[in-house]
């Protein structure tokens, strides 16, 4: 049955359901549960039963809780033939008579999942017999009052119409009912359920074992014989039973939740059998379908990570287990290029091919998006190895045709171990391979990495990407601490000295520890997370800048980080005008943002055009760690940069290189003279600031000069309640603008995609 199929099913069912999960809380609920309760569906799901249900008194509740109590520690269905258990409607209690049964749910590997809840409506059916017994007590009453003829009339007359209704209720009871008499089995009463089970016999009259010889071997009738014999009754749950239901036909498969009750005389002496039960067959793979849809990958058919995550918990012997994590390569541009049918179906050619190579042990699931995950049970890393190498080549070698056009294909492999000899568990596997996966991908693609726990590369691989979550953590958990560097005026007037800092980010764990640059900056800019990184920083900094402008003196100006690719980034001029229409206290002309010379000079004419988009709007730059890149002063002259930072390792070496200081003299002079200013970076020995003063150096940062210290911008981005947006272009013309409600929105949205480098 396909997934729409099992879907339409469970809601189209004549019989009330819901399926609920171990914890009893509603995950599906059909129309005709919600007919018979008067309830809406939407007002049930994800809540818990009794939450909803709860009965009018704790006997009613009990009585379910201990079915529910059953299934759950038995793993077998429980059926309750009449419950008197009230439910709300339109907020009034009424009390209603039901028969309930409750099956399990299993998944794959016979793992309880859920149950199954149906229940059926008796309560006319009920209060009609209670009715027919009221009649009865008020005709005996009156015929005590009559002659005696014309009351054993009456009595007759009512007698023999309960017996008819009592006949006709037994005919019609929902589940099959049969009576057994004598040591053959010999049916005696059977109701229209119990005939429709059996299908094309006559059963009245006949032995257990005539009627129906084709269970005998499958149990049913020693079964029988033993609760005959032992006066024991027996239960069976979700019982299979394969039933010749038409005249020469085929075995037909159901499942049967199944009573069998010893009928005793008046010494206690078993006569016979008295069976009941439920045709469960529909309830019961509508459970497997749906414990089948919660292990699988709906596209593929293949397992998912849930239940990779419990099949791998079952692997036999020590090890080594070999994992394979497995990338398709450039998916996306097949994806993105010709739609998402093509890349379904490559996904699926891929799963195809996969399992055509696995064996019996062999353990293989999709992850989601383009990643598949294979273990081989005791395999080897040289074994493993060879077979990692022909997967890659067995779908290199893979013809991927859509729409009549041939598409490459290939795949880049991460293997890691779980078991022996190093004890790995495949958690930590797992882990291994994906950053061994992506090595791969790094390394050129279409190849094999493997990982072991001494492999250096993988083990900063693994460090980076936990760096990676650490950081989106603490950016959503504003975690993310600024700290403010000192960059000291040299030549500056004692009056008014110029007050510049540079703004520097940390981050604090969960557990309080500060964590510097160095733990974070290499991972979001390995890993496209520094974009997101550099705007963040933007907004607490003019968050900072906002709370303080209320305080007297000069605001300082800062010095804010950003990546190359942050700065030319589509959309990045449209967030700083937000970000100032959001903090309307800032101004612009107290921001230098600088820019490392290695990303500047990478694409020095895009960079060149944003820096000047955002001098137009009164912004300053300064370029960072100026002669660590080639051609210095070539592309110098291409960028309209306020500032010039002199690499540190320059700064640093003067006192014991000739030719450093001779270089930081040069490029003093050829800032000078394009009319930009000097700073020198890492100034951390007090024996530096002499010889800087005398190459005529116009600012120096270091922890000679000054330690960071850590500013406090309020924890929510937001302006003072009551602030009015202001156009940024007042700041720098001097005249009132109209505020740019437009771009109000953008500063707020989610995350961008990150792609850059830059945060000092």
């Amino acid at each position: 049955m396909t997934q729409e199929g099992f879907r339409n099913a469970f809601e189209e069912a004549p019989c009330p359901a819901l399926l609920l999960d171990c914890d009893l809380m509603v995950l599906a609920c059909n129309s005709a549960y919600e007919n018979a309760v008067k309830t809406d569906r939407t007002a049930m799901l994800g809540r818990q039963i009794f939450d909803l249900f709860p009965g009018s008194d704790d006997q009613q509740s009990e009585i379910m809780r201990e079915s529910y109590r059953r299934v759950l520690d038995s793993g077998r269905p429980h059926h309750i033939s009449q419950i008197q258990y009230s439910v709300a409607a339109k907020g009034i209690h009424q009390e209603r008579y039901w028969t309930v049964s409750n099956t399990p749910v299993f998944d794959s590997d016979s793992t309880l999942r859920g149950i199954l809840h149906c229940a059926a409506d008796v309560t006319e059916l009920v209060l009609d017999v209670h009715d027919d017994a009221r009649s009865l007590d008020a005709a005996l009453m009156a015929g005590q009052q009559a002659t005696t003829h014309r009351w054993t009339r009456n009595i007759q007359n009512i007698l023999q119409s309960e017996i008819q209704r009592l006949q006709q209720l037994f005919k019609q009871a929902p589940g099959f009912i049969c009576v057994l008499q004598g040591p053959n089995h010999v049916f005696e009463l059977a109701n229209d359920a119990y005939n429709q089970l059996a299908g094309h016999r006559t059963i009245i009259g006949h032995p257990f074992a005539k009627v129906m010889p084709e269970v005998i071997q499958q149990g049913f009738l020693a079964k029988l014989d033993n609760v005959y014999a032992t006066g024991t009754p027996f239960v069976g749950r979700a019982m299979p039973i394969k039933l010749q239901r038409e005249a020469g036909g085929e075995l037909e498969q159901r499942f049967i939740d199944l009573i069998y009750q010893p009928i005793f005389d008046a010494s206690r002496a078993v006569t016979g059998v008295f069976v009941q039960g439920n045709d469960v067959t529909e309830a019961y793979e509508l459970g497997q379908e749906i414990a089948y849809q919660a292990a699988h990958d709906a596209l593929t058919g293949l397992i998912n990570r849930r239940e990779f995550t419990a099949r791998t918990e079952h692997i036999d012997g020590p090890g080594p287990h070999a994992l394979l994590y497995m990338d398709i390569d450039h998916f996306k541009i097949i994806n993105d290029r010709r739609g998402h049918a093509a890349g379904n179906g490559l996904l699926i050619q891929v799963a195809n091919l996969l399992t055509s190579v696995c064996l019996d042990d062999d353990v293989l699931a999709r992850f989601g998006g383009d990643e598949f995950v294979l273990v081989r049970p005791n395999c080897g890393p040289d074994d493993a190895l060879e077979w990692a190498n022909r997967l890659c080549a067995a779908i290199d070698d893979m013809d991927f045709m859509w729409e009549d056009r041939r598409y490459g294909v290939t795949v880049s492999v991460g293997v890691a171990f779980a078991g022996e000899p190093e004890g790995l568990s495949f958690e930590s596997a797992l882990a291994q391979a994906d950053a061994a996966c992506f090595l791969a991908k790094e390394k050129g693609r279409n190849r094999v990495q493997v990982s072991l726990p001494s492999d250096e590369e993988i083990r900063q691989q693994q460090q980076d990407m936990d760096s990676v979550t650490r950081l989106k953590d603490a950016m959503r958990e504003d975690r993310v601490l600024l700290y403010a560097q000192r960059i000291v005026p040299f030549h500056a007037s004692t009056d008014a000295p110029e007050v510049f800092y540079e703004v520097l980010a940390r981050i604090q764990d969960l557990d309080g520890t500060v964590v510097l640059p160095g733990g974070f900056i290499p991972a979001a800019e390995r890993f496209g997370l520094i974009e997101e990184l550099d705007r963040h920083i933007v907004r607490k900094t003019f968050a900072h800048i906002q709370a303080q402008s209320t305080q007297p003196g000069e605001t300082p100006c800062y010095f804010i980080n950003l990546s190359g690719i942050t700065l030319s980034a589509p959309g990045f001029l449209a967030f700083v005008e937000a970000a100032l229409e959001m903090y309307p206290l800032v101004r612009s002309s107290r921001i230098c943002f600088e820019v490392t010379e290695t990303a500047a000079v990478s694409n020095v004419n895009r960079t060149a055009d944003a820096m000047r988009q955002l001098i137009a709007m009164g912004f300053q730059f300064a370029l960072d760690d100026f002669g660590s890149g080639m051609a210095s002063f070539t592309y110098l002259r291409h960028l309209p940069v306020h500032y010039v930072k002199i690499d540190g390792e320059f700064v640093k070496a003067i006192l014991d290189q000739p030719a450093s200081a001779i270089i930081v003299e040069a490029v003093i002079k050829v800032a000078q003279t394009m009319n930009m200013q000097t700073i020198a970076e890492s100034v951390e020995s007090e024996a530096l600031i002499p010889l800087l003063r005398s190459l005529n150096i116009d600012y120096a940062q270091g922890f000679a000069l000054h330690h960071p210290e850590k500013i406090s911008p309020p924890r929510r981005f937001a302006p003072p309640p009551g602030a009015a947006p202001v156009d940024w272009r007042s700041q720098i013309h001097g005249a009132p603008g109209r505020a740019m409600h437009g771009a109000r929105l953008r500063l707020w949205e989610g995350p961008m995609r990150s792609t850059a480098v830059g945060v000092a």
